[in-house]
């Protein structure tokens, strides 16, 4: 059985992988709008020597390491974009987590219950309708691999029953924990969290001698990771403390799960009518994915029935079985009421989308169905129709929601897909369970095929691709827009995918965007800001400032952009630049957060020598002292030099970047350099450098053992 669980899983996994080959990119959602446009920035920064901390193209500058999902200082992340063209290495970067989990998972069950059922709860949980749904959040798929390595380091400290502290599991929990963060979705580790706390704390209660080290081992190993993590860390909570993201509960529990779409784990197309390419029907967007396979559901219930009936009881089951009805709770947010408890915690109450807790949910059910399988293998000779009764009863609760829930529009197959499946699984598991040796095959071969059915022939991730000169005709700016660099453009709704014919943006498309003072629905925000063209889809409504010049598509031209780097002579104190803006000639006045001695006279001149991320240079000619102002976006971490000597870095205008520059000819240079980011360098450094001295000297102590 073993071969036929690898060669599904590999069958699955080359079809996924095949844009490697190709070299396309996925045209969906996340990946084509949101993380492809990154990274092509992020592998442009890489080839030309620049640091890619700042990102030019959005919000008018953007603190890109901040937002954190670019993943940009993990080492596989910069080996890959460095060493391949971007396509390919985007490609790679897609699926490889995919391997890294079905191989963690393997590892980590086959002490438990031997190498082919643990191939299949592998198989199981690699595959599942939320792991391959959320294929649009790669790096949320990256983070979640790790769980089961981290599962496996913890198996191996309570194994080994150190006096204390078990070095070596110390120093791979570290590595693994520093890894997810360096990732960059906080929410896939606070998940992590949730299970390794939860196994910890079973492997603590299965024997004295393994408790105290579990919990030493695995706390200093958090500290370890969090350390390995540290510049990822710092960013982050910046990014978060100048972000406009709510932190409502109203906020965190958007995308709750209806307890009615609980029903998906037996229908997998009944609430959306549709069989095949389920996700592009607009009420189904990719996050209520849930279905997690007929044949996975079925072990797992029969499992755990025969344990709640037999003596005597696996209380590994058991556990196992309340964590996923626990998850299921927590999924349904706000309708059940349970998940507001997190909303009242500090950092992760600012999460959102609960019905993501249904991958612990799904990802125990594969566990429990492996643990289905390994009994059946043995062909141990028991009664088993008390829990053969509760798998058909499963079968009858599909067959009557069928019938109670009529499918959306007039598809049959899809309404009677759910029960089929379910009795299809019933009868093979109970010709199992009575020795035949090959429905247990037969049972695998079913759920490869459901779950490739459901979430690579569904799931538009694995179905449409492109290249990227396709990718860059879907703008509708090719026509008339003034050369790419030059000045920027507003185009609200998803406008990330402009980046990659070199467009900057005062708008953007991210998770934590960053906050504004100005409001880009007036005039002279616009100028300052250097926006030549603007969109109606930005406005949504609201009226549309006067233009000259109106263009197709819903693009208009905006009269009197400002150049990007200019000197005034008038500053004037604002604490409200969202009003005062209307109120002055921005031509010549700037606003400012503190009185500044100015000298009023002609403005002197100002050019632009070197403009890289995060890093530009200028040549200054002023007759008197004058106020440089750049547009680019404003942050605490900006350094100003003028001829090598640091000098104050001004906020302009509320969300622009000004220092003021004595008479004469002078050399200026603003620099993004966050002192917290240089901090997160060296802490990272230190304690990467450090987990691998650990690790490198437990396995030299393990080789001196007898």
């Amino acid at each position: 059985m073993l071969w036929t669980v690898l060669l599904a899983s590999s069958a699955m996994l080359v079809f996924m992988a095949r844009s490697v080959v190709t070299g396309q990119i996925p045209f969906t959602g996340d990946l084509l709008h949101f993380h492809y446009p990154l990274r092509d920035f992020y592998a442009r920064a890489l080839a030309a020597g620049h640091r890619f901390d700042w990102l030019p193209g959005l919000f008018g500058g953007f603190y890109v390491v901040g937002e954190g999902q670019l993943g940009g200082y993990h080492p596989l992340h910069w080996l890959l974009y460095r060493a391949l063209p971007l396509d390919r290495a985007f490609a790679i970067e897609l699926v490889i987590a995919y391997p890294l989990l079905f191989a963690g998972v393997w590892l980590w069950l086959r002490r438990r219950c031997g190498a082919a059922p643990a191939a299949f709860g592998a198989m199981a949980s690699t595959f599942c309708g939320f792991t391959l749904v959320h294929g649009t959040h790669p790096n949320m798929v990256g983070v979640l691999a790790h769980v089961p390595w981290l599962l496996w380091a913890l198996d191996g400290i309570a194994s080994r029953a150190a006096a204390s502290l078990d070095v070596r599991g110390t120093s791979l929990v570290g590595l693994l924990l520093g890894s997810q963060l360096l990732l960059g979705h906080p929410q896939a580790v606070w998940f992590t969290g949730l299970i390794c706390a939860a196994y910890a704390a079973h492997l603590m209660t299965t024997g004295e001698s393994a408790r105290w080290p579990v919990l030493a081992s695995l706390t200093a190993g958090a500290l370890l990771g969090l350390a390995i993590g540290g510049v990822q860390v710092l960013a982050t909570l910046d990014a978060v403390a100048h972000s406009i993201r709510p932190d409502t509960a109203g906020f965190a529990t958007q995308y709750s799960l209806r307890p009615l779409y609980l029903l998906q784990l037996l229908h997998p197309y009944l609430f959306w009518g549709r069989l095949a390419r389920w996700n592009e029907v607009t009420e189904a967007p990719d996050e209520y994915g849930v279905y997690g396979g007929g044949v996975v559901l079925m072990l797992a219930a029969w499992w755990l029935a025969r344990q709640c009936t037999t003596r005597p009881r696996d209380r590994f089951t058991l556990q196992l079985g309340g964590f996923a009805a626990l998850a299921l709770w927590m999924a349904t947010g706000s309708y059940g009421k349970l998940y507001y408890l997190q909303t009242w915690l500090p950092l992760v109450g600012q999460f959102r989308a609960p019905l993501r807790y249904m991958v612990l949910a799904q990802w125990s059910l594969a566990v429990l169905g492996a643990l289905a399988l390994a009994h059946l293998m043995r062909r141990e000779r028991a009664d088993e129709r008390a829990s053969l009764v509760v798998a058909w009863a499963v079968v009858m609760l599909a067959a009557v929601s069928a019938l109670w829930l009529p499918a959306r529009g007039d598809d049959q197959v899809a309404k009677w897909a759910g029960p089929l499946m379910l009795a299809l699984s019933a009868t093979l598991l109970t010709l199992a369970a009575r020795g035949m040796r090959t429905a247990v095959p037969a049972l695998v071969l079913l759920a490869a095929a459901d779950l490739a059915l459901y979430g690579l022939n569904g799931v538009v991730t694995w179905q449409d691709f492109l290249t990227r000169q396709q990718a860059i005709g879907f703008l509708d700016t090719n026509s008339f827009l003034p050369r790419a660099g030059e000045n920027r453009l507003l185009r609200g709704n998803y406008p990330n995918l402009y980046l990659l014919a070199n467009h900057r943006l005062v708008d953007g498309y991210v998770a934590i965007p960053p906050s504004r003072q100005l409001d880009y629905h007036q005039p002279n925000a616009l100028r300052v800001a250097q926006v030549e063209y603007a969109h109606a889809d930005f406005f949504k409504g609201a009226p549309v400032p006067e233009a000259t010049e109106a263009r197709d598509r819903g693009w208009f031209r905006v009269p009197g952009a400002l150049p990007r780097v200019r000197l005034v002579t008038d500053a004037r104190v604002s604490a409200s630049p969202a009003t005062d803006i209307a109120q002055v000639d921005v031509a010549r006045t700037a606003l400012v957060t503190r009185e500044l001695r100015l000298s009023e006279t002609v403005a002197g001149s100002a050019r632009i020598v070197a403009d890289a991320p995060g890093d530009i240079a200028l040549d200054v000619d002023a007759p008197a002292a004058q106020l440089l102002v750049v547009s680019e976006s404003f942050d605490e971490g900006w350094r100003a030099t003028i001829d090598d000597a640091p000098v104050a870095v001004e906020r302009v205008n509320g969300d622009f970047l000004g220092a003021v520059v004595p008479a004469g000819a002078h050399e200026v240079r603003l620099q993004f350099r966050p002192v917290h980011l240089a901090v997160g360098r060296y802490v990272s450094f230190t304690g990467l450098v450090f987990g691998l001295l650990l690790l490198w000297m437990s396995r030299r102590t393990v080789a001196r053992r007898p």
